[in-house]
């Protein structure tokens, strides 16, 4: 599971009891537990329940009570406290403006570390007060947020893996400051809480496995394997699989990307080649990939190599959906999430950003050449 999936039906239960608790107060509830029993559901089988990433990572973070229920389970005197995690999955209101104000943070300290000139000789601490962080954000958002959104935003920087090293835990910490000098804030100061979770999830995700541990995909590899998917299928359905597209079009495949624009351009040059497929059209079904997989029961009847060709189609449909974020702003959070799947960075390093996506459509297409050949082996 990802930092861009879903948290789930129990736990969107219980971020509406700390919203609705949030909304009326300003603070986030102690004694939960009853308030989700009321809907059936167990606190303690809930908090079991969510997925935990590295460093203890969940969707809420729970506060330890220094005066406990004398012989009650520990949790039901916490106050339990969302993260951006679980935050970011509420559309709207006050999730959303808390989302806005820890990003605005992050903004902010980041403009700080930009600001400090670094000595060549010995490390230099760089801090933010809170009166100086409260500043930056009423400079940022004007008196958009109540003082209880930059008590939420400091909370969130001490439980936010990419922050919490320069943050005191203690909530209640008094004229608390932020250490900038534990690490550099660049790939998190971003404008979504979803482009946020992106990066969270390089920092504290499963890593991507490696299609291959070798070096630099060889630059024809990509338009070979196209080409030897076009025989293999031919052989099959007694076709060509591909209306061949533009030569220049084929051919950018084998170049290089050297910058954010030639990554893009050789995604889109990707997606042209797989949206020229000779297969029938099928009513209600669009887009050549989906059209592919409704036409391969047709050709392979065995369930485990269907399922197998299908998965190889599914990631091939995973780079386009990598390609549809760039190029629509309303498909970025798909975009993020067919990334974070595919380990795929959409920052940095653009040549190895390429690589990977070709050595990952290389891989999906000779497992899908693998299952072709097999069929015109027993027929």
């Amino acid at each position: 599971m990802t930092l861009l999936d879903d948290i789930g039906p129990d736990a969107h239960r219980l971020l509406d009891v700390l919203l609705e608790v949030w909304g009326q107060t300003g603070q986030w509830p102690k004694y939960v537990a009853h308030q989700l029993a009321t809907a059936g559901l167990d606190l303690r089988d809930v908090l079991r329940d969510l997925p935990q990433w590295d460093h203890g990572y969940q969707a809420v973070r729970q506060l330890r009570s220094p005066e406990p229920v004398p012989g009650a389970p520990a949790e039901l005197a916490d106050r339990i406290t969302p993260t951006v995690y679980c935050l970011v999955q509420c559309k709207g209101g006050p999730a959303t403006q808390m989302v806005m104000a820890f990003l605005g943070s992050i903004s902010v300290g980041y403009a700080q570390q930009l600001s400090s000139l670094p000595d060549p000789v010995t490390v230099k601490a760089i801090t933010l007060s809170s009166d100086a962080l409260t500043a930056g954000l009423i400079q940022r958002f004007g008196r958009l947020f109540g003082e209880h959104h930059y008590r939420q935003a400091r909370l969130m920087l001490a439980g936010e893996p990419a922050t919490w090293l320069g943050v005191h835990p203690d909530p209640d910490a008094q004229d608390w400051k932020w250490d900038l000098w534990f690490g550099s804030l660049r790939d998190f100061a971003v404008e979504t809480g979803t482009e946020y979770l992106a990066g969270l999830e390089q920092l504290i995700g499963a890593p991507p496995q490696p299609a291959d541990a070798g070096g630099p995909v060889e630059p024809s590899a990509l338009p070979r394997a196209l080409d030897h998917l076009d025989s293999a299928w031919h052989v099959v359905a007694g076709q060509a699989l591909f209306i061949r597209p533009g030569f220049g079009r084929a051919a950018s495949l084998a170049e290089e990307a050297a910058s954010a624009v030639e990554f893009e351009a050789r995604c889109n040059a990707l997606y042209d080649v797989l949206s020229m497929l000779n297969v029938p059209k099928v009513d209600q079904v669009q887009g050549a990939l989906n059209l592919l997989k409704a036409d391969l029961p047709q050709h392979i009847a065995d369930p485990e190599p269907l399922e197998r060709a299908m998965d190889a189609v599914s990631t091939l449909q995973q780079l386009v959906r990598l390609r549809r974020g760039q190029t629509h702003s309303q498909a970025r959070q798909d975009s993020l999430q067919a990334a974070v799947q595919l380990g795929v960075r959409l920052s940095g390093d653009w040549a190895d950003s390429w690589n990977r996506v070709r050595r990952v459509a290389i891989e999906a297409i000779y497992a899908l050449i693998e299952e072709l050949a097999a069929v015109s082996r027993i027929s």
